[in-house]
């Protein structure tokens, strides 16, 4: 998990500086009369890609956002059977992004970007990719959680 997580943090961090490159001199080229449209499309598929990816990211280090004031007032055992339930319904959810996120990708083949001889596949393949790889994530967690000592283990901090 680690070198995944190693890899989609490279892939994150270049397609971010991709981005913000590529819409800077796009921006410039467009204050001086010249219209690079291709810009747009690559810049929508590095957004879609660095997004999925970075969400994968926040999941593997438990970033994402969350209301906890109730549930920490409730006692350990508890907690941890709420948190249990959460990484199933994740796992139901992020199993059908991946299932009917794989569909939009086949029905997308043969379209493509309007500047770019590039199938739109390439774009949408973002979020059944990253959903994939937090289905992964979210079944290490459950297993960290089985080896923590299930529902009597302590929470991490």
């Amino acid at each position: 998990m680690k070198v995944i997580a190693k890899i989609e943090e490279f892939c994150v961090c270049i397609f971010l500086v991709l981005l913000i490159v590529l819409v800077f001199v796009a921006a410039l080229f467009r204050s001086s009369g010249i219209d690079i449209t291709w810009s747009v499309d690559i810049a929508q598929m590095l957004f879609a890609w660095a997004t999925f990816l970075g969400a994968d990211l926040a999941l593997h280090r438990h970033k994402h956002v969350g209301v906890d004031l109730l549930v920490n007032l409730l006692p350990n055992t508890v907690q941890r059977m709420i948190l249990f339930v959460l990484y199933l319904l994740m796992l139901v959810f992020l199993g059908i992004i991946v299932f009917y996120g794989t569909r939009l990708c086949i029905g997308n083949y043969q379209r493509f970007l309007y500047t770019l001889p590039i199938s739109y596949s390439f774009v949408t393949a973002a979020g059944p990719v990253g959903c994939l790889l937090m289905f992964i994530t979210v079944c290490s967690h459950l297993a960290d959680f089985f080896r923590d000592g299930g529902f009597h283990g302590q929470l991490r901090k």
